[in-house]
């Protein structure tokens, strides 16, 4: 009797497992985005790859996953559970928009298995400098990340350009502010990392800004300027303006 009810309890205390997916029909109750993210889960939970932790964080770190069989290594860095916050320079991660991929989830199943990781998760990610960082969950976005030792004066400026209330995120139409931004973050003398990923789409979104500003200096009618028609053999379909940065600045900017 006494042995049936452990049994009971040990059973009990068991988390049920996730079901097994089906790689291709998804569930009825799952949208495509939370079916490919739990494939991607699923399946990276399954490897056996290589984990090497490149500094001396126990869990919010940087990684080096490696798989064996393709001889392949991938950067991962970990900033919580959830998808968007962390990265991997795997293709899949780069293209997908899931926020996540196969090398991430092998890595969280790893370090979910070590002691304190309930507690460490559970606190979050708290560095001492402040990060400038691209999201990869449905659409690229570009984050701010206040640390810990973040002065007030760069906190009230970053309110002022991101959006807190979806996780710091620099609105499209707020892109010309960035720059004075990180300039007042650099004199203040306060670290402020920007990612390789989050410099090139910052990049690209000024070069993209640059050539439609140039296009309205020779064009200022848009797709109906005589000049441009001149130019073209087919019509063009009407440009919608450019709206500016809805943002406010701080006070007496």
């Amino acid at each position: 009797m006494k042995t049936l009810q452990r049994r009971r309890l040990k059973s009990a205390a068991k988390p049920n497992k996730e079901p097994k997916l089906s790689r291709t029909h998804a569930p009825a109750d799952l949208s495509p985005v939370d079916w490919q993210r739990r494939l991607r889960r699923q399946f990276g939970r399954e490897q056996n790859f290589g984990l090497e932790n490149l500094t001396s964080e126990p869990f919010f770190s940087e990684f080096r996953v490696s798989n064996p069989v393709s001889n392949s290594r991938y950067r991962v860095a970990i900033r919580g559970l959830g998808p968007g916050g962390n990265f991997c320079s795997c293709p899949d991660y780069s293209t997908s928009e899931l926020g996540t991929c196969k090398h991430i989830e092998f890595t969280l199943a790893q370090l979910e298995k070590k002691r304190g990781a309930k507690t460490a998760f559970a606190r979050g990610y708290q560095p001492a400098f402040s990060e400038l960082y691209l999201r990869n969950d449905g659409k690229r976005r570009v984050h701010f990340r206040a640390g810990t030792d973040c002065p007030p004066a760069v906190k009230e400026a970053a309110a002022a350009l991101f959006d807190s209330d979806r996780d710091g995120m620099l609105p499209d139409d707020c892109f010309g502010e960035l720059e004075s931004f990180m300039a007042k973050a650099s004199k203040s003398g306060h670290e402020l990392r920007a990612y390789d990923d989050a410099l090139d789409f910052i990049a690209g979104k000024r070069d993209a800004e640059r050539r439609a500003s140039k296009l309205d200096q020779l064009f200022p009618q848009g797709a109906a300027d005589p000049g441009l028609q001149t130019l073209l053999k087919a019509p063009l379909y009407p440009i919608r303006p450019r709206a500016r940065c809805s943002r406010p600045g701080p006070a007496g900017r």
